[in-house]
């Protein structure tokens, strides 16, 4: 992966709901460990599952969390 499709790739489109963002993922490990590991997730279905499922819990806290802040947008504290 070339240097735009990698900023392409780790650009948020819109607001993430946090602080955070994304992280360059290539500067914090090693490009074979990190392929190593993601091809060790696509064969192994109860990997895959499992990480579909935490992926899918933090979306949905991070959509709770932007509800509450879009209801108490406005609101007197």
């Amino acid at each position: 992966m070339d240097l735009e499709q990698q900023e392409a790739f780790f650009t948020p489109l819109g607001d993430v709901g946090g602080t955070t963002g994304y992280a360059n993922i290539s500067a914090m490990f090693d490009a074979t460990k990190l392929a190593g590991t993601i091809d060790i997730y696509l064969n192994d279905s109860l990997l895959l599952s499992k990480l579909t499922r935490r992926v899918y819990e933090l979306l949905q806290e991070d959509i709770r969390c932007q509800r509450e802040r879009v209801n108490n947008y406005g609101c007197d504290r």
